[in-house]
């Protein structure tokens, strides 16, 4: 029988508590050892979890498993089912073009995906198809083949009239698509990488007898979308639209060496309608970002704009170009561009429009909006006189038409010209609007604002003090004083 009145309750709980007390005291040595031995089986089993075997290199790290990709289409494929090996060593051309071809066979219920395991997958170039997704694990690396004899030759761009760098055909991208609908490139950050360091060496010595390479390039395509990924060292411009409708450019990374590595552009639309580039970083060797929309005589016949273009939040560098560029080839026109929220850092120009005789073709309704500068040269340059042609034939009378031009919360420090915008009495520029601007300077000189044949308006406040051509309004809206016709200013040609 068990005693549950409360007092002799109390009573044995009390009598058990002295005799555990009275066993601790008395086997304090034998418990220390029992914990000192529990613990060094507990340190064994957590280093055993972590550590696996190394071919007589050690112990080393086990890696962590990759994250699996999401489905994104009714069918998927790993690019392992069709051969691929992700060595860095085994040529994966027809494995790439085995998936495609399958993928192919979905058009008609949803497309598929196919997927690019961790892994470093060599390869010459390659088509895409329509309603495809290609997605790229982390991890995963897909390389060009630097060989040039792989790469395939491609007529010339109808609206360049030859391959931009030599006359003939010009090499294809490494991933490629014409008269698509419906694509994804995108992944858990994997990256594309072309190995352009062969080929800019090549272009250097004049070795090449063709234009380089794009790394990636769509034409004629529709519903583009590109994300979450990097593409790096392009032979020649990294993403190139081209005569493209609905396109999606986010969080994508862009990386070329800031000096040695000629023309590698970062993104460039041309000839190309509602576009979206938001949320990326682009180091690159060349222009950042560079609307375009054909060359001369050629894109004036071919006459397809760009237009309806959005970019913003983006950080942007160009150590030798420019941040984000309209031109030089816009001869089809370039117009309703929205430039916002965007950091340019350690570039030689921040944003630039470029032109000349010949171009014809035109550049309206173009705003840039809180920008800020960050040790740039020359932070806003407007150039028409950008002479570089596609050939002879050119005509003399073609001149672009510059108008509707808008500045507003542009900020900045170390910049050494703030705005260099020289028209000419052939190519004026019209209709330009500055307001809530304070750029801080690192180089001073007489004329702060460079210009010449510029005519437009300033509103409110403006830091450093703008040219005279510009008529100037307060923050109301109300006019203060004229422009002055000056169309000569003290230009500093090393920007």
């Amino acid at each position: 029988m068990v005693e549950t009145s409360g007092g002799r309750w109390r009573l044995h709980l009390h009598g058990q508590r002295r005799s555990a007390a009275a066993f601790l005291a008395a086997n304090k040595t034998l418990l220390a050892a029992v914990w000192v031995a529990g613990f060094a089986l507990v340190f064994l089993w957590q280093s055993a979890s972590v550590f696996v075997a190394g071919g007589g290199g050690g112990p080393r790290p086990a890696p962590a498993p990759s994250r699996p990709a999401p489905r994104l289409r009714p069918m998927a494929y790993n690019l392992t089912d069709f051969g691929g090996v992700g060595d860095g060593r085994a040529v994966n051309t027809r494995a790439f073009e085995r998936a495609v071809e399958t993928i192919s066979a979905f058009a008609d219920s949803g497309g598929a995906q196919l997927n690019v395991p961790p892994g470093r997958w060599l390869t010459g170039p390659f088509n895409l198809t329509s309603h495809m997704t290609l997605f790229l694990a982390e991890g995963a690396e897909i390389l060009g083949i630097t060989d040039e004899k792989v790469w395939p030759l491609m007529p010339a761009l109808p609206s360049y009239g030859y391959g931009r760098e030599r006359k003939g055909p010009r090499f294809g991208s490494l991933i490629h698509g014409q008269n698509l609908k419906d694509v994804v490139i995108t992944g858990y950050n994997g990256s594309i990488n072309g190995q352009g360091e062969v080929w800019w060496l090549k272009h250097r010595r004049r070795m090449l007898k063709n234009t380089r390479p794009p790394l990636v390039q769509l034409m004629w395509s529709m519903d583009i979308v590109i994300t979450n990924i990097t593409l790096r060292n392009s032979p020649f411009w990294h993403f190139h639209p081209y005569d493209c409708t609905n396109v999606t450019v986010s969080d994508v990374t862009i990386l070329a060496p800031i000096s040695g590595a000629p023309n590698t552009d970062g993104i460039d639309p041309d000839s190309c309608e509602d576009v979206l580039i938001e949320n990326c970083y682009i180091s690159v060797g060349d222009d950042a970002i560079a609307i375009k929309s054909g060359w001369d005589q050629y894109g004036i016949a071919y006459g397809r704009p760009s237009s309806n273009i959005l970019i913003r939040n983006v950080t942007v560098r160009s150590l030798v170009s420019a941040g984000i560029s309209i031109g030089s080839e816009m001869s089809g026109g370039v117009a309703n561009v929205t430039v916002e929220n965007v950091r340019i850092w350690d570039s030689r120009r921040g944003v630039r429009i470029k032109t000349a005789i010949g171009r014809g073709g035109y550049i309206r309704n173009i705003s840039y909006s809180n920008i800020t500068f960050d040790n740039v040269r020359a932070a806003i340059v407007i150039k028409v006189d950008y002479n570089e042609h596609a050939d002879d034939g050119y005509d003399r009378n073609a001149f672009p038409d510059i108008t509707g031009i808008s500045f507003r919360k542009i900020h900045g420090w170390g910049v050494r010209v703030p705005v260099r915008a020289h028209g000419s009495n052939y190519i004026p520029i019209k209709d330009i609007t500055f307001q809530d601007m304070s750029v801080g300077i690192s180089y001073k000189k007489k004329h702060i604002f460079q210009c010449s044949y510029i005519e437009g308006r300033v509103i409110g406040s403006v830091f450093p003090k703008p040219c005279e051509n510009l008529d100037v309004y307060d923050e109301q809206g109300q006019l203060v004083k004229r422009g002055a016709v000056l169309n000569s200013t003290e230009v500093d040609y090393d920007i």
